[in-house]
């Protein structure tokens, strides 16, 4: 008989990874809260999209954010009042603007990027080259299984 609570016929290892990603997500947390990093994890990602891909509009920027519009048009204000991002016209539409990084922007970006970078290093000191391969392929993909569950719903 099935325990209250619990599905029948779960694959093996669901359950504990349920947990892992329970703590995971509080452990990220918790991280977020301590580190004073000169950006959010939001503004931070705004920005390596744009420096990675160019100006782009509000609407794309939500798209691969996973947010609504509305969430990014704020944050974009709030860069924007930073020196972080400008807005230029949109030449593909008259009426919407394209969010640009603006070098205080990328500048800010890089040095958040190398503290993050230098204490991902930390954490995984000591693991073997091929377990710090294999888990960065591991999370690519647990994000991308995200994506597709949060894009189907």
């Amino acid at each position: 008989m099935t325990p209250p609570g619990k599905p029948p016929g779960q694959p093996p290892g669901i359950e504990v990874l349920e947990q892992e990603l329970a703590y995971l997500a509080r452990a990220l947390e918790a991280v977020q809260r301590k580190r004073r990093y000169p950006l959010d994890r939001a503004q931070y990602l705004l920005l390596a999209l744009l420096e990675r891909d160019g100006p782009l509009p509000v609407t794309a920027l939500a798209e691969r954010l996973l947010l609504d519009d509305s969430t990014v048009t704020r944050q974009v204000a709030a860069m924007a009042e930073r020196g972080l991002v400008d807005r230029l016209p949109n030449p593909a539409d008259g009426r919407s603007m394209l969010i640009r990084a603006t070098p205080a922007g990328l500048e800010t970006a890089g040095q958040m990027r190398d503290m993050r970078i230098g204490r991902v290093a930390l954490l995984f000191e000591g693991w073997p080259d091929d377990d710090r391969v294999r888990m960065a392929e591991l999370l690519a993909r647990l994000n991308a299984s995200l994506r597709a569950t949060l894009s189907t719903r």
